[in-house]
C-alpha cells in the first residue's frame, strides 16, 4: 500500500490536513498558472531514473485535483513496462491501458477507488513490442476516448532516460513535470532527461524534488536544477 493511503474494503482514503497534502495543493496552484487545469487536461509526469517517487507522487496528485477541483480524474499507469498503481489498488493489472490501446474500442478497465471523482486505468498487459504498440494512431484514439469521459488525467510515464515510452505518451498530454530525488540523481542526469523531453518538443513544465528521507516532495520549482524556459 502506498504511504499516506489507506486500503479499507477495496476502498483508498487519504488525510486532506497533512503537510503532504498541502505541498500538493501548492504543487497544484503553480502548475495551473502553466496549463490551467481547470480545462481538460492530461499532465504526464515521469523522472529521469527509477525509484524517483513518480508512481506515488501521481496517485497523491491525481487524489489531490480530484478533490480541488471536485471534477472526474482519472490516473493512467502508462507505465507498461514495470507497472504500479493496480498494486496501491490491489486490483488486476489488466485489462488496462495497453488493451485499448490495442483496440480503442473496447470499453477500458477503469478501477474504482472509492475516493470522490478519482478512477484508475491499469497498465494491463502489452502483447508485442511496446515502442511499436506506442507509436500508432491508436495511442491518440485511446486518449481522446478517455478525455471524452475523464475532465483531467494524470498519466504515469516511465523514466525518460531508460526508453523511448515518454516521448511517444508526451504526444497525448499538455505538459509533463519531472520527477528527482534530491542527494540521489546527479545534476547530469537530471539535465540529460530534460534535455531529451525537449528536444522532442515536449512541454516541460518543471520539477518536483523529493526527499531522500521522504517518499513524497518537498519542494517545487520551475527553476529547480536550472532548467527553466528559455
Amino acid at each position: 500500500m502506498a504511504p499516506g493511503f489507506k486500503l479499507d474494503g477495496g476502498k483508498l482514503s487519504i488525510a486532506l490536513d497533512t503537510a503532504i497534502a498541502i505541498e500538493l495543493r501548492r504543487i497544484m496552484l503553480r502548475l495551473d498558472l502553466s496549463i490551467d487545469l481547470s480545462r481538460n487536461r492530461c499532465l504526464m509526469i515521469t523522472s529521469a531514473e527509477r525509484n524517483e517517487g513518480k508512481s506515488l507522487f501521481s496517485l497523491h496528485f491525481a487524489h489531490t485535483l480530484a478533490t480541488h477541483y471536485d471534477r472526474k480524474v482519472l490516473l493512467v499507469d502508462g507505465d507498461l513496462r514495470r507497472p504500479t498503481q493496480h498494486r496501491v489498488l490491489e486490483a488486476p493489472r489488466a485489462p488496462g491501458l495497453a488493451e485499448m490501446i490495442a483496440d480503442p474500442t473496447i470499453t477500458p478497465g477503469v478501477l474504482e477507488t472509492g475516493m470522490r471523482n478519482l478512477y484508475v486505468l491499469p497498465a494491463g498487459k502489452p502483447r508485442g513490442e511496446i515502442s511499436r504498440l506506442l507509436s500508432g494512431d491508436n495511442l491518440s484514439a485511446a486518449f481522446l476516448k478517455l478525455r471524452e469521459r475523464y475532465e483531467l488525467i494524470v498519466l504515469d510515464a516511465p523514466p525518460v532516460i531508460y526508453v523511448s515510452d515518454p516521448l511517444q505518451l508526451a504526444r497525448v498530454s499538455d505538459g509533463t513535470v519531472m520527477m528527482v530525488m534530491v542527494g540521489r540523481t546527479p545534476q547530469d542526469v537530471c539535465r540529460r532527461g530534460i534535455d531529451i523531453m525537449r528536444d522532442a518538443g515536449v512541454n516541460v513544465l518543471g520539477a518536483v524534488a523529493n526527499n531522500l528521507g521522504q517518499v513524497l516532495p518537498y519542494y517545487y520549482d520551475r527553476k529547480y536544477y536550472g532548467y527553466d524556459e528559455d
